[in-house]
């Protein structure tokens, strides 16, 4: 009987698992161009810059206040650099989850 339980409901989670991906696939693909190399690199290009930026303005901070702490001004900057990359990276990394779980297409390698 156990058995037979585990059966239905693995079989039923392959299912569920089948319709999302081909629900994923349905409405995110049409909305994204085809996805290349070159295509997807200025994404990883960006999270780059936006964590170096980032991770710059905790070295600039450093250097302005060597023995103090920074001020509200540059605690709202650096925030603003962090809140920045976060997302974008968040972005990037649903792209790739995406892509993982099959919810894209990929255009021909060459």
């Amino acid at each position: 009987m156990l058995d037979e339980i585990e059966m239905r409901n693995r079989k039923f989670s392959k299912m569920l698992e089948e319709a999302i991906r081909q629900s994923n696939h349905e409405v995110i693909n049409p909305m994204l161009p085809p996805l290349t190399v070159e295509s997807v690199l200025p994404i990883a290009v960006m999270v780059a810059k936006l964590r170096g930026r980032y991770i710059a303005e905790a070295f600039r901070m450093v250097a302005q206040k060597k023995d103090s702490y920074p001020d509200a001004e540059q605690i709202a900057t650096l925030r603003e650099y962090r809140e920045a990359y976060e997302e974008a990276l968040a972005a990037s990394q649903a792209l790739e989850q995406a892509i993982s779980r099959g919810y894209l297409e990929l255009a021909d390698l060459q």
